[in-house]
């Protein structure tokens, strides 16, 4: 044998030796990989509740819910002797509201619905089955952006067909969106009626970012807040004109009902509470304080900002705030009081602070506070002692670089023109006819985002493109659709131009964005003086220093404001106007995102809606 040979054989000999130990180690990898999987809890596809502790590596749940909606009433017979025995308000399926009967209509027949408490990325599986005969409806997911299912996104008429009376439709999405949120109606109207419920999305502690401010997230402290009325709320009835309490968790206190929520804190635990006002048919602010308790806030809407200590919290219509208590005092009873100015009435809602006997109350001092009010208000207002407006509060992430630049502006003027009273339209019976840039929104025959060949493209219309029928009208109805590219960086300028003094409030479904500016005229102006300062860089002077995110504005009279987001969840999202009364008044707004090509494909057996014309064979 050669010496060339010899060299070759000894090299394959060598190389043979050195594979083995890769193979085992290989193969030693793929054991251990395969004994993990083995051991490691596998989502079911079922499962009662996901409320669980979250963990980072845990597997998401696949989450079955099933919301049964259906007229009902309060102070049902299985309230027995509600309100004289006040553990019978407490019955199962006893809506007790203010202690009187009226109609409502509920999720599982209760107010607020079942809560639904998840963890991050779990599945949601959610059958909503409607109960009501010749009644439709839809339910939004309010927090979630729905970026892989915008059909989810419960919007009638716009991303799904309604669901009709005797139907179910199942709702099928991932809980991408961490924080406080909830679910309620479509339909202002219903949501008023009871239909609403809480949202709870957790993240493993170590995601936390104030984890190390609080010691208990409790299931049991989340504060719903809805205003009431003495009757069942109708799209076209005759408003009372104020709400006659604030339900707290679906309790209010009146003359008759003693019976309120009770939240539960040991002396000298840190707790985050998760509060959020859920509707009602007007719409007024409320403000939130704890007897001699401070709180700190730590989230709005979902999204995390640096702490404030604050001794009450105004909120209005669609909003949530997260905040911390530390429970510091005497253990007795404390009032939680929440109070609403609203249209020159005021309306009160009451719950208990209460602590429970504790080991430790007695190597505890209590804290005896004498600090002035502090309120957070959620409103763009202008800093003074006493007050943190939304406009102070910082996001805890910085805002992205790439939005201190945008190449999408849209200018939005709200307001309103007085009808002819002779003039047939649907809101032919108000006195009102609401709009934005002259548009007065209506809904799609079909849903725009699933059967876009079934809406006539004389129907849509925008600034630029407005229809035929409109040329020489004052208002235009259609339906006002704004275009945005894929990936633009997108600026809103919403104005309050109405005459008179009512908050306008919006939320924008799919995103959250950053509130970077707002300015507030004493005088009237037009959205031209608007562009012209806007132009001039003299409209205000825009926050790039972690503004406050948010998916829910207010915007009083005589306001401007600038949000700023971009524009990467492709889908149809609607500006929606929180007061709206029923599905519109004429305030809304759809922004297409992207092209159809860019949007996810809509699924097989999708159900279709839309308009009919008779056979043919009749005109032969």
């Amino acid at each position: 044998m050669s010496d060339n040979q010899k060299a070759v054989t000894k090299f394959e000999m060598s190389s043979s030796h050195a594979i083995m130990p890769r193979i085992v180690i290989v193969l030693g990898m793929v054991a251990t990989v395969v004994t993990i999987l083995y051991f490691t809890p596998m989502p079911d596809h079922t499962f009662k509740s996901c409320d669980r502790p979250c963990h980072a590596l845990d597997w998401p749940m696949i989450c079955r819910i099933q919301l049964n909606v259906e007229m009902y009433q309060t102070m049902s017979g299985v309230c027995k002797d509600c309100p004289n025995n006040s553990s019978h308000c407490n019955n199962k399926y006893c809506a007790s509201a203010d202690g009187k009967t009226r109609g409502i209509i509920t999720a599982n027949r209760q107010i607020p619905g079942p809560d639904i408490q998840v963890c991050h990325n779990d599945i949601m599986v959610i059958d909503v089955i409607n109960k009501i005969p010749g009644h439709n409806l839809a339910v939004h997911w309010r927090g979630q952006p729905q970026n892989e299912a915008p059909f989810m996104d419960g919007v009638p008429m716009i991303t799904q067909c309604p669901i009709l009376g005797y139907t179910k439709f199942q709702y099928r999405f991932r809980a991408s969106s961490p924080g406080t949120h909830f679910y309620h109606a479509f339909s202002d109207s219903d949501r008023a009626d009871g239909f609403f419920g809480a949202l709870i999305v957790r993240q493993p502690d170590k995601l936390e970012p104030h984890r190390k401010l609080y010691d208990e997230d409790l299931k049991d402290h989340v504060i719903l807040l809805s205003e009431w009325a003495g009757e069942l709320t109708s799209d076209f009835s005759v408003q009372d004109d104020k709400p006659k309490s604030i339900l707290i968790n679906g309790k209010a206190l009146s003359d008759i009902m003693s019976a309120v929520s009770i939240f539960k804190v040991n002396k000298g635990s840190r707790y985050r509470f998760r509060l959020a006002y859920t509707g009602g048919n007007f719409g007024c602010a409320m403000e939130l304080s704890i007897e001699k308790h401070l709180m700190k806030i730590i989230a709005v809407d979902g999204k995390p900002v640096k702490p404030y200590e604050v001794s009450s919290i105004t909120l209005n219509k669609g909003e949530r705030v997260d905040f911390v208590l530390k429970a510091d005092q005497e253990v007795r009873g404390y009032e939680l009081r929440v109070t609403s100015k609203c249209r020159g009435y005021n309306v009160k809602g009451l719950a208990l602070l209460n602590y429970e006997s504790s080991l430790l109350i007695n190597q505890k001092k209590d804290i005896i506070r004498n600090v002035e009010p502090r309120n957070f208000d959620t409103l763009t207002c202008s800093s003074e002692i006493g007050k943190v407006c939304v406009s102070d509060v910082m996001a805890f992430d910085k805002m992205p670089e790439e939005l201190q630049e945008v190449n999408r502006r849209i200018y939005l003027n709200f307001d309103y023109v007085h009808v002819d009273k002779k003039e047939d339209t649907y809101v032919g019976w108000k006195d009102k006819k609401y709009r934005v840039n002259n548009i007065s929104f209506t809904f799609p025959s079909s849903p725009i985002l699933t059967q876009p060949e079934d809406v006539p493209l004389s129907t849509i219309c925008n600034d630029l493109k407005i229809p035929k029928k409109c040329e020489n009208e004052e208002t235009c109805e259609c339906v006002h659709v704004e275009h945005i590219p894929i990936g633009a960086k997108v600026e809103l300028i919403l104005f309050n131009a109405a005459a008179d003094d009512q908050e306008f409030i919006f939320h924008l479904h799919g995103y959250h964005f950053h509130v970077v500016g707002s300015r507030h005229f004493e005088d009237s102006v037009t959205m031209d003086d608007i562009k012209n300062m806007d132009d001039k860089n003299e409209l205000f002077k825009r926050n790039f220093n972690s503004p406050i995110l948010k998916d829910t504005i207010r915007l009083p009279k005589n306001n401007a404001l600038g949000v700023r987001f971009k524009a990467d969840n492709p889908g149809f999202w609607i500006l929606r106007d929180e007061k709206s009364g029923g599905y519109t008044r004429g305030m809304d707004v759809i922004f297409q995102v992207g092209s159809y090509k860019d949007m996810v494909s809509m699924p097989s057996g999708f159900p279709s809606c839309g308009s009919f014309v008779g056979p043919d064979f009749f005109l032969i």
